[in-house]
């Protein structure tokens, strides 16, 4: 099991986004929530939102104040997604759902699934 703490990580197996561009929504953003996400118990808590302008992104349910139909951002969030691969070092600054947001060491910061790393020892 991944260490679920901030800090300096090594990737241990490669990851390829499926969301590499930036989808951001700004906080008090009104989206229509779509569906939840319940294909992996590692990622659960993420709800498939539509947004203005035909944003569309998985959000972490936390993330909003929702009824179940809208939601209403609490806080900014970008959707965006890292590739890595293995023996890549980051650093996460936030774990969300079994997702970290981290950064590599060319400043690129992105989410990226916390059972592709291992915390550096």
């Amino acid at each position: 099991m991944t260490s679920m703490t901030k800090g300096r990580y090594r990737v241990v197996k490669d990851y390829e986004s499926p969301y590499p561009e930036s989808i951001f929504f700004q906080k008090g953003e009104r989206v229509k929530v779509c569906k939840k996400f319940k294909e992996d118990p590692d990622w659960q808590n993420w709800i498939w939102c539509e947004g203005k302008n035909g944003k569309k992104a998985w959000v972490p349910e936390d993330f909003l104040d929702s009824d179940g139909k809208n939601g209403l951002f609490n806080r900014e969030y970008d959707a965006k997604e890292l590739s890595v691969r293995v023996g890549e070092a980051l650093t996460v600054s936030e774990i969300v759902n079994g997702f970290g947001m981290s950064e590599k060491s060319d400043g690129t910061k992105g989410w990226v699934p916390m059972r592709n790393m291992e915390i550096e020892k």
